[in-house]
């Protein structure tokens, strides 16, 4: 047995993750870890892979040695089979009792139903065999039962007898994975499956207890990690219509685990201005020489629209009208005051009105009429021609003296201050009408088509420029209003857009630059990728919340590959080879070599080569042939027998502990030779450890129990036998007669005559019947003695085996030789049929019980005799 490295797994652990250690300090305690150590491990390794968790793991142990005494499996002791229900032809409620120490053997015929217990066996304990089909148990496939196949299996740990519930199928219990079934099935495994050694010393068990933790809580991650994560990031991708390389497609694509808020903000930012410079870009792109041309009208309109808004809002300002205002009425009350000043100068003058506005229009006329037709350069009034008085330019007569004085008093009047006032009053009211602004472009015919080329390109100027185009049309009309002395309206307050249609203008010049470099290739191209990057940056901001879940999607699956990473095996794997190989390789290679010479088989070029394993280490049973062919395609069948017995047995001397072994016919197919060793290995085998052994071959039920007995182990033994109705039943006589050994027969012999002297009085009959029957019994021991004791076995019936070597016991004295023919002659006389005259006596029960010691005494003084012999002789040395 190879030591157990238990400072080499303590120094190594210290160098994995506490997790690990804290695992590998539980296991050293259970063999086995729950669901929920599984679970706080879990969370422990999260936590460490940067889950935030609510509830975080415990702190880990250290991993020492200390940790050690509890890591031993308790021994378990086979107790027995009871309770049997529905397994093939077992008899309802059928059960086996084992001896807890030493050597059980348990013999039947074929078809007494050995098979049903070993399969209970096989499939509730430790086997090669893996696969479920072939670990099926039936019910019995002639009977009516419908009923599942269940037993109770009986084991004691040191607390006395405890039943584990067994049905077909279910998982083996770790008590019961301590006890070893070897059959049949099992032996091809050995041979071409390699001898495993499922259940390593302690120490090196440990890194590969903590392998199979490792994929345990890999599955597990692997799970969460599916449910969490799986192609839940490919469903975050942003669709882009056409792949190129913007910088948005670009950040898309460079999107990892790292990338934080603020990134994605800047990334995935598109604000109006974006907008508004996409759509120029695509306005110029798209534009050809029409464009241009009417581009150059809108600029032409939009520099002529501010100009008039600019002057506009001058010139109907609310100053401005307050002005228009004034001018009305400057005149109006200067020519009232005129015409208060005619009244009072004309009031002899034959015609009322002079001065009135409607006189003055009739003055002004006349004077008109005369500087431009009747008296050219002549100033008005004209009062002679020469030496005649002038004609009247308005009644076409002579001037006479009143006429013409009359004239100079009207053109006095007119040349006074206070119409000269009112006049130039008037003037100033005139010229202000004349002078109002036309606002030609904003009453223009197409108007409105203009102002909705500035609303696709500014909404809220163009609705600027409509509100102006109608606040300041109807304060023009008042303005005229008020100049014509008519009534006035409120007016609506405006605001020139004119800053701003000047700015559209600067604008709109620097698109008609564009357009105009557009046509150039260099400056497409530009344009070009610019509206590429503009268009990708939209749909990845449209993408934003893609953007952040796919990042946390990342975050955590980083965190589950860390925690995957935590769990891998590989290192472990390593070390735990090393160890394997340090401390246990070369034993199992021995102890297999070893096994090999018991058999006598070491002739056959086979050996065993390990093979590594994440939770075991494996050695195959390796042909040492350079055929491609499995171990039992090239042995015959009874190499192969012994050569998986030699794998299994080799398997039991290295594993953890000292658990019962169960064999079912080990020696199948072999000869009487091997089959005398496999006796002889089993009874050695048994001084270790409970050894049960199923077997139908009654020659090597003797060699077994023989070989137990000359190690001074008493084997129990037990006889099965079946019928037709079931099979599993168990012979209350116990073992059959010719599997009894001298001394076992002679107790059978003694116990079958004990109830014979209460028959004799109540029916000698049937007294002398039962003892006729107990002298052939003891003639057929004698019989025996002759074999077992005088010949010391050294000629076995049934076997071709001699060994002579023990030749130098045996010896007979004429003493013992007489008593032997004394003993042989009574029985053989009251065992035989003797003539109906003949006077023999039926012995008395003191009688037989006479013979019986007799045949005791014999064989104890035939011992004792071939003891004296040996020790007489003189010691054999070999031959120079």
């Amino acid at each position: 047995m190879a030591t157990e490295p238990i400072d080499d797994i303590e120094d190594w652990s210290k160098k994995l993750a506490p997790w690990r250690q804290d695992t590998l300090r539980r296991l050293a305690i259970s063999t086995d870890l729950t669901d929920g150590d599984l679970d706080e491990l879990l969370a422990m390794i999260k936590q460490a892979a940067g889950f935030n968790l609510a509830n975080p793991a415990a702190t880990p142990e250290p991993f020492v040695k200390a940790h050690f005494g509890g890591g031993k499996q308790k021994p378990v002791v086979l107790k027995g089979i009871a309770n049997v229900e529905n397994v093939n032809r077992l008899v309802p409620k059928a059960g086996l009792a084992f001896c807890p120490t030493a050597l059980t053997v348990i013999y039947g015929r074929n078809g007494s139903g050995k098979s049903g217990f070993v399969r209970i066996l096989r499939t509730a304990c430790r086997t090669r065999v893996e696969k479920a089909d072939k670990l099926k148990v039936l019910s019995d496939v002639y009977g009516g039962s419908t009923g599942p196949q269940a037993a109770d299996i009986i084991i004691d740990e040191g607390s006395g007898d405890a039943p584990i519930a067994w049905t077909s199928g279910m998982t083996a219990r770790p008590e019961l994975m301590q006890v070893a079934v070897f059959d049949t099935l099992s032996a091809q495994l050995y041979v071409d499956g390699g001898n495993q050694i499922r259940y390593l010393p302690f120490g090196l068990a440990l890194p590969h207890r903590l392998n199979a933790v490792c994929l345990k809580l890999k599955e597990r991650i692997d799970a969460e990690r599916a449910t969490a994560v799986g192609n839940k990031v490919s469903l975050t991708a942003i669709a882009f219509p056409l792949q190129r390389n913007t910088k948005a497609q670009t950040f898309d694509r460079m999107l990892t685990k790292t990338t934080n808020d603020a990134k994605i903000d800047e990334a995935a930012t598109f604000a109006p201005s974006d907008q508004e410079r996409l759509d120029e870009i695509i306005a110029v792109l798209s534009a050809g020489a029409s464009a241009v041309a009417d581009l150059n009208a809108l600029i032409g309109w939009v520099d002529a629209i501010a100009s008039e808004c600019e002057t506009a809002a001058t010139a109907y300002a609310d100053a401005s009208l307050a002005t228009f205002t004034n001018l009305r009425e400057t005149a109006v009350t200067a020519r009232k005051t005129a015409q208060l000043s005619a009244g009072a100068l004309f009031t002899d003058e034959p015609l009322p009105g002079v001065g009135c506005e409607t006189w003055r229009a009739l003055w002004n006329a006349a004077r008109d009429y005369s500087v431009s037709e009747a008296y050219v350069g002549s100033d008005f009034p004209v009062l002679a021609s020469g030496t005649s008085p002038a004609a009247c330019v308005l009644c076409q007569q002579p001037l006479l003296d009143d006429g013409a004085q009359r004239m100079q008093r009207f053109q006095k009047y007119m040349d006074d201050t206070l119409d000269v006032a009112a006049t130039k009053a008037e003037k100033a009211r005139e010229d202000a009408a004349a002078a109002l602004a036309p606002l030609t472009q904003l009453r223009a015919e197409g108007f409105t088509d203009r102002v909705e080329q500035v609303r696709q390109r500014d909404a809220d100027l163009a609705d600027a420029v409509a509100s102006f185009q109608a606040a300041v049309i109807q304060r023009r009309t008042d303005a005229a209003a008020r100049l014509a002395g008519e009534d006035s309206v409120p007016v609506p307050a405006f605001t020139s857009p004119h800053i701003e249609l000047k700015a559209l203008g600067q604008k709109l010049r620097d698109e008609k630059e564009s357009l105009a470099k557009a046509g150039e290739a260099d400056e497409r191209d530009k344009l070009t990728s610019e509206k590429a990057e503009l268009e990708d940056k939209k749909i990845l901001a449209a993408n934003r919340a893609k953007l952040v879940t796919r990042r946390d999607l990342l975050v955590t699956d980083a965190a589950y590959d860390k925690a995957l990473g935590e769990v891998q095996t590989r290192g472990i794997t390593q070390r735990a080879n090393e160890l394997v190989d340090t401390h246990l390789t070369s034993a199992v290679i021995t102890q297999f070599d070893a096994e090999r010479e018991r058999f006598d088989i070491m002739h056959l070029k086979v050996g065993l080569s390990r093979k590594s394993g994440q939770t075991k280490a494996e050695f195959e049973i390796d042909p040492q042939t350079k055929l491609t062919k499995v171990t039992s395609e090239i042995l015959s069948e009874g190499e192969q027998r012994a050569l998986a017995l030699a794998g299994f047995l080799t398997e039991v001397a290295l594993t953890d502990g000292s658990g019962p072994i169960v064999v079912d016919d080990p020696v199948s197919s072999l000869d009487r030779d091997r089959s005398a060793r496999v006796a002889e290995r089993l009874a050695e085998e048994a001084c270790e450890r409970q050894v049960i052994v199923f077997t139908h071959d009654i020659i090597f039920f003797n060699e077994l129990c023989t070989a137990a007995e000359n190690r001074g182990i008493e084997p129990v033994t037990i006889a099965l036998f079946g019928d037709k109705d079931a099979a599993g039943k168990i012979d209350p006589a116990g073992m059959v007669w010719k599997g009894l050994n001298v001394a076992k027969r002679i107790g059978k012999i003694k116990n079958d005559f004990a109830p014979l002297p209460k028959l004799l009085a109540t029916s000698p009959a049937e007294y002398e019947y039962k003892v006729k029957h107990l002298y052939g019994r003891l003639r057929d021991t004698y019989e025996r003695a002759v074999e077992e004791v005088i010949f010391r076995d050294i000629v076995r019936r049934g076997t071709d085996v001699i060994q002579t070597q023990l030749l130098r016991y045996v010896t007979l004295s004429d003493a013992l030789a007489i008593r032997f023919h004394e003993g042989m002659t009574k029985a053989n006389t009251h065992s035989h049929d003797n003539p109906a005259a003949d006077t023999v006596p039926v012995p008395k029960p003191d009688e037989f019980l006479a013979d019986i010691s007799a045949l005791e005494k014999l064989v104890e003084d035939l011992k004792t005799e071939s003891q004296v012999a040996e020790a007489a002789r003189p010691q054999m040395k070999p031959k120079k």
